[in-house]
Formats: C-alpha cells, structure tokens, sequence
C-alpha cells in the first residue's frame, strides 16, 4: 500500500512490540501476586465489562477510521456521544453487578463493579486514538496508546504491591486511559482538523450503531468459550484459559491490528474516491499479508509458547501452557476472519458481515456442545477456530459477487498454514530431546523453530506474504494519500 500506510503500520508495529514485551512482564509479575482462581473471577469480570464497552464506544472508533471525511463537528459528535453512553454504561454496570449477585461469588461482583468505571473514559480515549490514526499521525497515537498501557500497568502493579489484591488489576485500563486523554487535549489535534457541516449525534449514532452492535454480538461470541469454562469447569479453569488466552492475543492480534489500522483509512479513501468499489489489488495483499503473520505467528507461539508461558507465570500454571497451542490456531483464524468483516464493514455490506457472524456462532456453539459432552478443556479452546468457517464464507462471497478473487487468498493460506504447522513441528519434537527442566526445553523448542526459519531463507520470497510485502515496499504507491477524507453512505459492492 502507499508509504503513508507502511509509516503507519511500522509505528502501529512498533508501539505493539514495545505493548507486548510490557504486557509480558506485566502477565509474569501479576500471576504471582494474584491466584489462579482469582484472575478467573478477574477474567470472567472483564468480559461481562466489555459487553457494556461496546455499547459505550459506540462503534465510533470503527466510524472514524472508515469514514470518508473527518471534520472538527464529526469529532466534537463523536466526543460528545462517548461522554454519554461512557456514563450511561457505568451506571448500567453498576446496576446488572447488584442482580449479578444472585449467580457470582462476591468478589466478582466487585470486580465487575470496578471494572464499570473505566467506561467513563474508555469511549473517549478510543475517539481520540482514532481521531489521531484517521489524521495520519500514527507515530503520536502509537506513542500515546504505548506510554498509556505503561502507565496503567505501573498502576496496577502499585495497587497489587501494596496489597490491593486483586482489586489493583482494575486500574490499568482507567489510568491508561486518563492519560492518553490527557495527552491529546494538550496537542490540539481537534483544532487543527478541517472544518465541515454540522453532524447531528442521531445521524452520527446510526453510522455507527450496527458497530457497536455487531461488535457485542463478536465479542459474546469469542468470550463464550470463557464463560463456559467458568461454567463447566470452575474458576482455576478459567484463570488458566484465559492466561493461554492472553498470552496468545498479545502478539499475533497486536500485528495484525497495527495493519489494519494502518490500511482501514486509505482503503476507506480509496474506495470513495472510485465509487464505492473496494480496491481488490490492496484488499487482497492486506488479506494476504495477514494471512502470514497469523499462521506463521501460530506456528512461532504453538511450538515456543507452552515452554516459554510455564517460566513465564511459573508453578501452578501447567494446564494453561497445554492449551496454549490450540488458542493459538484460533487466534489465527480469528485474525483472518476479523480482517474479512473489517473490508466488508469498508464496502458497506453490514448483511454479508452478519451472515459470516452466524457461520461463526453456529461453529462455536457446536464445539462447546463437545467439550460440554467429553468434559475436556482442550476441545473447548478449539472452539475458538470457528471464524475460519466465517472466513471460508467470506472467500466464497467475495469470489461470486467478483469483490476478490478466492483461488489466490485459497493458495496463500493453504501455504501459509503448512509452514505454520512446519514450525509448530519442529519446535514440538526438539522438546521431546530435552533432559528435563521448562528452561532447557524453552531452550530448544525456539533454536528449533529459528533453525528452520533460516534453513528456508533461500525460498523465504515464495511465501505469498513475504512476496507481498516487497513488492509493495519497492511498488509505487498504489494508493497516493489525498487530503483528509468520512463515509458517506452508498451501496455495498
């Protein structure tokens, strides 16, 4: 894509490694000071919050990013909606933790009801990041969200330190949050944006009301197997899978979002300046490349992760390491899938978008339908390679309305997994040579997975990803940046 989108997506790539290796410390030290069951109330609390955070972002992150021209009215509605649906859902959480007492344990009850005031400020912290990314300034807001995630988790872990267990776990988001708003008030972006007609908030609520709504119906989706692992196997069971959970989002979501939020507003441009056709060389590579990074990301963490995650949180955490391999392969599916609705939410095609959510639903509901009947947790964690059959959906739709072609993205998927699967192989079986010990396995299951790295270098350029991104690094842009540019509604094609 255009050097604007590189730029972009190397800073969003930057700030998530720099995320990653924060939240990694930050994941070690916290599964010491706070119990396994402990962290699964915490878990189990925060996906009930981000039931409720979706309705107080109001989609309007996502509007931003894909709409055709951003305005200083468009922000100032977009601010003033997240001010009062932040509000609304914390009073709102506040009211369904008291009925939740009836079902949870008193210490979830308060974790839900801390975990409800960070609604306050999530919405308009959201705003402003994308409000900075939509503007091109991806280095401040990659900068910003970074020091944000920092700040928060140094807040936590004083809370946690001083005793605060594990109640201190629920000022991360609220202190990241406070100063990512606090930084952008003081550089004037809004002021700087280009003047425009007034956005009237009802109009700016329908633009954005299917993403939120959809965005509460994805996430009750993939935090079902969660919610059942609470369910079916208690507490501890859901602390550890969601530690396995964690330690597989970190890294494969965090590159695949730093692209998506880099490419989503020029595809946006893009598109209207062609009609509302969406560009199908540039949606593909961006399929393409994502497609790499999510196999071939499974394949590193499937093979390296297990050793790794038992030094990492340390005794006690077994269980967690085991079912890591089988998160991250629905990590990668997810990835593609998430990559999918965001070109079709792009497009304007909200039905093709619902219809790949069901696939995914359906697919859901049947492997926790079999881990309910064989009582295993692994096959609960498989449920979570339910978008690939929305992906599937996704290629056949887009092949019979000509949107993109299926036999190429079919082809770099298909090589892109068996190179995963290559790695997760060889990263696997160099443990079984292991003496003994997390370290020394560790050791070897990543010179393992590194070796075969550099044995196929000289045919590193014949995985579709790789060709693709060099060939976009040395093209001409093939999207030029234009002045800035939000969505005005036209037909889906």
């Amino acid at each position: 894509m255009s050097r604007r989108v590189a730029r972009g997506f190397a800073w969003s790539t930057g700030g998530s490694a720099v995320s990653v290796a924060v939240l990694l410390c930050y994941t070690a030290v916290t599964a010491r000071l706070v119990a396994p069951d402990s962290f699964g109330r915490y878990a189990l609390a925060c996906t009930l919050g981000s039931l409720f955070g979706y309705v107080a972002a109001a989609g309007l992150p996502t509007c931003l990013l894909r709409a055709d021209r951003l305005t200083r009215p468009l922000v100032r509605s977009a601010l003033t909606v997240g001010a009062v649906t932040g509000a609304g859902s914390t009073a709102a959480v506040q009211v369904a933790a008291l009925g939740l007492g009836r079902w949870a344990d008193a210490e979830t009850v308060r974790l839900v009801q801390l975990l409800g005031v960070q609604l306050l400020l999530a919405p308009l912290s959201g705003t402003a990041l994308a409000v900075l990314r939509r503007a091109g300034q991806a280095r401040q807001a990659a900068l910003l969200e970074t020091g944000g995630q920092v700040a928060g988790c140094a807040a936590a872990l004083g809370l946690l330190l001083a005793g605060w267990t594990p109640w201190g776990l629920a000022a991360a988001a609220p202190a990241a949050s406070l100063l990512v708003l606090a930084w952008t008030a003081a550089g004037g972006t809004l002021h700087r944006l280009p003047g425009g007609p007034a956005v009237p908030v009802r109009e700016l609520l329908g633009q954005s009301g299917f993403f939120a709504g959809y965005g509460m119906v994805q996430s009750a989706t993939n935090n079902a197997p969660l919610w059942c692992a609470s369910a079916l196997f208690g507490p501890a069971a859901t602390g550890w899978y969601s530690r396995a959970s964690l330690a597989t989002g970190i890294p494969l979501t965090a590159l695949a979002q730093g692209l998506q939020r880099a490419a989503s507003p020029e595809l946006a441009e893009a598109r209207a300046r062609d009609g509302g056709t969406l560009p199908a060389r540039a949606a593909q590579d961006l399929l393409c490349v994502t497609s790499g990074v999510g196999f071939l990301g499974f394949g590193a963490v499937a093979a390296t992760g297990p050793d790794w995650l038992l030094i990492l949180l340390g005794p006690g955490w077994e269980t967690a390491a085991a079912l890591l391999p089988a998160l991250a392969l629905g990590a990668a599916c997810a990835l593609l899938c998430s990559t999918g609705n965001s070109l079709d939410q792009i497009r304007r095609a909200p039905r093709a978008s619902l219809v790949t959510q069901a696939a995914v639903i359906a697919g859901t509901a049947a492997a926790i339908a079999l881990a309910a009947l064989t009582g295993s947790l692994t096959v609960l964690a498989l449920a979570t390679t339910a978008p690939a059959l929305g992906h599937s959906l996704q290629l056949r739709r887009w092949s019979r309305h000509s949107v993109l072609p299926a036999a190429p993205l079919l082809r770099a998927h298909l090589m892109h997994a068996a190179l995963g699967l290559g790695l997760f192989a060889a990263g696997r079986t160099a443990t079984l040579l292991a003496p003994g010990g997390s370290f020394t396995q560790a050791l070897l299951s990543t010179a393992a997975v590194l070796t075969a790295a550099v044995a196929c270098r000289p045919w590193w350029r014949r995985v579709p990803a790789v060709r693709t991104a060099l060939g976009r690094g040395a093209a001409p842009s093939a999207l030029p940046s234009q002045e800035l540019v939000c969505a005005s509604p036209s037909p889906a094609r």
